[in-house]
């Protein structure tokens, strides 16, 4: 639990760094796509720290290609 805490610790302190300049420089939809990403990076790595177990997204592609490689394979072979 306290890994968690510290993982979003940094994180703030990440956002802190880097979306001054980015609010400076009115760049309002690169500090909207850097927020998302840091955020979604944390939740995995606090995910990950606390031990649940993520599916890898390989998995997911090799089940939706995989019929189609095996119908290229009969029609080519």
């Amino acid at each position: 639990m306290l890994s968690s805490f510290g993982m979003i610790l940094i994180a703030i302190l990440i956002s802190i760094y880097e979306l001054r300049p980015m609010m400076r420089e009115k760049l309002f939809k690169e500090a909207i796509i850097f927020c998302f990403l840091l955020s979604s990076g944390t939740l995995l790595t606090i995910l990950i720290t606390l031990g649940v177990n993520i599916p890898n997204p390989l998995n997911w592609v090799i089940t939706f290609i995989k019929p189609l490689t095996d119908l290229i394979d009969i029609l080519f072979t």
